[in-house]
C-alpha cells in the first residue's frame, strides 16, 4: 500500500496536531506497507501512544463498586441486591456499572416489571390516537432487537470437537457467568433454582437442543456447536473412550476393535453415527436441520476452523474474544491401548462409519464450511 502526501499530513495533524517535520520525512513515510508500519514510523507517534494509553490500573477503578450495584438493582429492579456476594463476583468478571446495567436490563424480572415501573400511559409528546401505551422510548428501543438483546446461550458441547478448548474461551467472553453442567444437573437447576435465569449468560456441557433450561423458554435461547467430520470424531471418540476407564463405555468396547465396536456396541453406534446432528437440531436427517435452522438461533462452526468460530460467536454477542484458543484434552493427552489407525481392519471400519453418517459428512461439509450463523423465527403466544 502506498500513500499520498495528503495522507500523511493528515496522520500528522489528526494524530500530533502538527505538520509533518519537512518533506523527506514526508516523502520516506508514503512508502510504508500499510497502516500501522506509517504509525510506527511516525517521529513522535510514541508520544501520542503514550499520552492516550490508559493507565495501568484504569481497569480496575472501573469496576462496578458495592454502591453501584445497590443503586443499579435499586434503579432497575426496584429492591435490594438478593445476594451481598454479588459485587465481589460481578467485580471478578470484569464487569463496570455499565456492564452491571445491561446485564440487569437482560434479566427476565426486569424485562416483566420495566413496562409497570418505566412506561406511560402514553409519551409526553404523544399525538392524537398514538398507540397505547406509547411507553418510555428510550427503554423500549432495545426491545425491538431481540432476540440478540436478551438472549440465555448454550454450547452444545459435542465430545471430541474441541469443546473443553472452547470452554475456556467461553469462560473469558461471557465475563466468567457460565455454568457448566451435565444434563441431569441442568433440569435440577432450572427446577429447583428460582434466580437461575437471572445468574448465567451461558449454560455447557454435553447438553443438547432440547436441555431443560431451552425447553423452558424463559428467555431467548441461542445455540452455540462445533461440529468435526464425523469419521475422524468416531476414531477420536474411540480412541478416548478406551484410554478413560471411567467413561460409561469403557468396559464394553476396552477390548473392541474399531470395527468390532461399531458393529457390535450399541452405545458406541448411538454416539457416532448422526450424533452430531442429533445433538444440535434434534434428529439425524436433513430435514431435521433445515426446520431448526428455520426455527432457531445458531452459531455454528468445525474443529478445523476454531478462530472463525470464535470471531462468529464475539460478533453474534458483541463481547469480545481472547486473543488465543488453548488446545486441551487432545490426543495426546491420553495414553491408552493400541490406537484404530494401527488396527488391522482400521480402513473397513472407516468405510462402515463413513456410510454410516453419510446426512453428518454431507452436513459438515457443505453447511459449515464457514461459519454459520441464524437467527430463528420470534415465539408465538405466551411464554
Amino acid at each position: 500500500m502506498a500513500f499520498s502526501r495528503d495522507d500523511v499530513v493528515t496522520a500528522y495533524r489528526r494524530l500530533l496536531g502538527r505538520d509533518p517535520e519537512d518533506e523527506a520525512t514526508v516523502a520516506a513515510l508514503m512508502g510504508s506497507a500499510d497502516l500501522g508500519a506509517l504509525l510506527a514510523a511516525m517521529p513522535g507517534a510514541e508520544d501520542w501512544r503514550r499520552r492516550h494509553r490508559p493507565p495501568a490500573n484504569a481497569a480496575a477503578d472501573r469496576l462496578v463498586t458495592e454502591e453501584e450495584v445497590a443503586a443499579v438493582y435499586g434503579a432497575l429492579l426496584g429492591r435490594a441486591p438478593e445476594d451481598a456476594a454479588l459485587g465481589p463476583r460481578f467485580r471478578a468478571a470484569t464487569m463496570t456499572a455499565v456492564d452491571l446495567m445491561l446485564f440487569v436490563m437482560r434479566s427476565p424480572e426486569f424485562r416483566k416489571n420495566a413496562g409497570r415501573r418505566f412506561s406511560r400511559e402514553c409519551a409526553p409528546d404523544a399525538e392524537d390516537g398514538a398507540p397505547q401505551p406509547a411507553g418510555h422510548g428510550a427503554l423500549r428501543l432495545p426491545f425491538s432487537l431481540e432476540p440478540r438483546l436478551v438472549p440465555l446461550y448454550h454450547f452444545l458441547h459435542i465430545p471430541k470437537t474441541a469443546g473443553t478448548s472452547l470452554n475456556r474461551v467461553f469462560d473469558r467472553m461471557f465475563r466468567g457467568l457460565v455454568l457448566y453442567a451435565s444434563p441431569a444437573e441442568l433440569t435440577a437447576r432450572v427446577r429447583t433454582d428460582p434466580g437461575f435465569f437471572h445468574r448465567y449468560l451461558l449454560v455447557t456441557g454435553h447438553i443438547d437442543v432440547a436441555n431443560a433450561a431451552a425447553e423452558a423458554a424463559v428467555r431467548e435461547n441461542v445455540f452455540l456447536a462445533v461440529f468435526r467430520d464425523p469419521v475422524q470424531r468416531a476414531v477420536s471418540l474411540y480412541d478416548y473412550i478406551r484410554a478413560t476407564g471411567d467413561h460409561p463405555l469403557h468396559a464394553s468396547i476396552r477390548g473392541l476393535s474399531l470395527l468390532d465396536a461399531f458393529r457390535s456396541s450399541a452405545g458406541f453406534r448411538k454416539a457416532t453415527i448422526n450424533a452430531q446432528l442429533r445433538t444440535v437440531f434434534g434428529g439425524g436427517t436433513m430435514r431435521h436441520v433445515r426446520e431448526a435452522l428455520q426455527a432457531r438461533s445458531y452459531v455454528l462452526g468445525r474443529s478445523d476452523a476454531l478462530d472463525d468460530f470464535v470471531d462468529a460467536v464475539a460478533h453474534f454477542t458483541g463481547f469480545p474474544r481472547p486473543p488465543a484458543i488453548p488446545r486441551l484434552n487432545t490426543a495426546e493427552d491420553h495414553a491408552g491401548p493400541e490406537p484404530a489407525r494401527q488396527q488391522p481392519h482400521h480402513a473397513q471400519a472407516i468405510a462402515e462409519i463413513a456410510e454410516a453418517c453419510r446426512a453428518e459428512a454431507g452436513f459438515v461439509e457443505q453447511w459449515v464450511a464457514h461459519p454459520l450463523s441464524t437467527v430463528g423465527a420470534p415465539p408465538r403466544g405466551p411464554r
